[in-house]
C-alpha cells in the first residue's frame, strides 16, 4: 500500500474521530442527497441529477476546506463557511444558473496548502508538479489566471522559511517557458475590468481582514508534526487567495465571481466569524 505522505506532504484526510469533521461530512451527504432527490423527483434524469448533486456538494465541501486554511484557529467558522455556501448555491440550482468552478478551487485550496503547511510538511514535488499540471489544464481551457496563481504558490513556498531555493527556481523555469510559448503565438489581449463585480470582490475582499489580523498569533498546530503553524505562511495564503478572488471579479466580471462562490462563502464566515465571535457566548460564558 502507497504511504500517503510518500506523495503528498499536504494531503489532508477526513479525520471521523474529529467532531467537526463528522459534522460537515454529514452537511455534505444531506446536501447531495436533498438535491439528488429533488432534481430526480422533478425531471425523472436521476443520473444527470446525481452529477449536479455531487458537485454542488463538492462546492459546499470546499467551501469548509477553504475556510479552515484561511483561518485555521476557529474551526467552526468553517461550517458557517458551507452553509453558506449551501444557500448561496439554493437559488442557483432551483434556477439552473450554473455553478461553481470545482478545478478552479482545487486549484486555491492546493496553493494554499502548499503556502500554508497545515500538515506541517512540505510539498512534496508530487504537489508542486499536480498544482502546475492544474493549472496548466484550467489555462488550456481559458483561463490562464490559475497557473499564475500555481507557479506563485510554488515559487513563494521555496522563498518563504524555510526556504528551498530549487523550488522557486523550478517555478521560475516553468513561468519562463509559459510566457515563452505565450509570446510565439498570437498576444493575447487582455479583457477590460468589469467596475461592479470587481468592486463587490473587493469589498468582500475586506471583510477577511479580522482573520488576517488574527493570524498574528496562531495557536493551531500542524496535523502531522505538531509544529504551530507559521503566521507569515498563513497570511501570504490568505493574500494569493483574495488576489484570485479580486482579479477573478474584476476582470471575469461575474462569471468570475461565480466560479469562486465556494471561496467567497468562506471569506465571508472567516471574517464574520471572527467579529460575531464575541457575542457568542455558551451560558458558562466562554466563547464559542
Amino acid at each position: 500500500m502507497v504511504d500517503l505522505r510518500s506523495v503528498s506532504g499536504v494531503a489532508r484526510p477526513l479525520d471521523f474521530d474529529h467532531p467537526t469533521n463528522r459534522w460537515i461530512s454529514a452537511v455534505t451527504a444531506t446536501v447531495f442527497l436533498i438535491l439528488w432527490l429533488g432534481h430526480g423527483l422533478a425531471t425523472g434524469a436521476w443520473m444527470g441529477g446525481a452529477l449536479a448533486a455531487f458537485l454542488a456538494a463538492l462546492a459546499v465541501l470546499l467551501a469548509w476546506a477553504l475556510c479552515r486554511e484561511l483561518d485555521p484557529d476557529l474551526e467552526m467558522s468553517a461550517l458557517v463557511g458551507a452553509g453558506f455556501c449551501v444557500l448561496a448555491l439554493i437559488p442557483l440550482q432551483l434556477l439552473s444558473l450554473g455553478g461553481p468552478g470545482i478545478p478552479e478551487l482545487f486549484a486555491v485550496l492546493l496553493a494554499m496548502r502548499v503556502l500554508n503547511r497545515t500538515t506541517g510538511l512540505p510539498a512534496t514535488p508530487w504537489d508542486a508538479i499536480a498544482l502546475i499540471v492544474l493549472g496548466l489544464w484550467i489555462a488550456q481551457q481559458g483561463d490562464g489566471l490559475y497557473l499564475v496563481l500555481a507557479i506563485l504558490a510554488v515559487g513563494l513556498d521555496g522563498l518563504l522559511v524555510p526556504q528551498n531555493p530549487a523550488r522557486s527556481l523550478a517555478a521560475l523555469t516553468v513561468a519562463a517557458l509559459v510566457g515563452a510559448w505565450v509570446l510565439a503565438g498570437p498576444i493575447p489581449t487582455l479583457p477590460a475590468p468589469t467596475p461592479v463585480p470587481g468592486v463587490l470582490a473587493i469589498a468582500l475582499a475586506a471583510l477577511l481582514l479580522p482573520a488576517v489580523l488574527g493570524a498574528s498569533s496562531l495557536q493551531t498546530r500542524a496535523d502531522d508534526t505538531g509544529e504551530t503553524l507559521s503566521p507569515l505562511r498563513v497570511r501570504v495564503g490568505q493574500a494569493l487567495a483574495l488576489v484570485v478572488g479580486i482579479t477573478a471579479g474584476a476582470w471575469q466580471g461575474w462569471a468570475g465571481l461565480l466560479t469562486l462562490l465556494p471561496l467567497w462563502a468562506a471569506i465571508i464566515a472567516a471574517g464574520g466569524y471572527r467579529l460575531a465571535r464575541p457575542y457568542l457566548r455558551f451560558k458558562t460564558g466562554r466563547a464559542t
